[in-house]
């Protein structure tokens, strides 16, 4: 007997925690997709490199991606891709939590909000992000806390400041982006051509 596994669309929020003011995203993403590619996906969202560590943890479970060359994780762990969003988002309001960077220690927490949209949405379109607030992460700035405090300087323009200058100049060479349009902005359309440049890199390279 074989049993035909229906494709639809979810739909959740996401939310950079620690961080204010709240940066969030409201995307729809495939039923079927792995849990390591929905953590690519929050990662492009949030414009983190995805050059460090992570993991997801859901309903008292961890899940990581298994590397040799670290050994063992601390207590147990599953393997992300090799589970898909359906099998662990089962209700409405069901939480999860990405770790990313084990130093800066980036929290996004996401929450479903939607089981099956009732709009039928060709999975080429997913994943999309809908609306959304702030500008996303920089990479090695030293966290949630030292972002909040680039976000102040930068809109107050604090030109004056002798650490401010110095730490202009290092985001510059980081993420120039951001000193022209600030942490407040949310570029959607740019976002989600991201979001389906890094589907077809996934594709191309599974």
């Amino acid at each position: 007997m074989i049993v035909m596994v229906v494709n639809t669309t979810m739909q959740f929020v996401a939310e950079l925690r620690d961080y204010r003011p709240r940066m969030w995203r409201r995307f729809q993403i495939s039923s079927n997709t792995k849990l390591s590619d929905f953590c690519q996906s929050l990662m492009t969202m949030f414009r983190m490199m995805g050059e460090h560590l992570f993991d997801f943890n859901i309903k008292g479970g961890r899940y990581v991606l298994p590397l040799e060359h670290l050994g063992g994780w601390d207590g147990p762990t599953e393997d992300m891709g090799k589970v898909s969003i359906r099998k662990l988002f089962t209700g409405v309001g069901d939480f999860g939590e990405m770790w990313y960077d084990f130093g800066d220690d980036w929290h996004v927490g996401v929450w479903l909000e939607i089981v099956k949209l009732d709009e039928v949405i060709p999975e080429k379109e997913l994943p999309r992000i809908i609306e959304g607030k702030g500008f996303g992460i920089v990479e090695d700035c030293g966290g949630a806390w030292s972002l909040s405090n680039i976000a102040k300087c930068i809109k107050n323009k604090n030109k004056n400041n002798e650490e401010w200058e110095e730490r202009k100049e290092w985001i510059e060479e980081m993420c120039p982006e951001v000193l022209e349009v600030g942490m407040d902005n949310c570029d959607i359309t740019l976002l989600n051509i991201d979001l389906k440049c890094t589907k077809t890199y996934r594709n191309r390279r599974y």
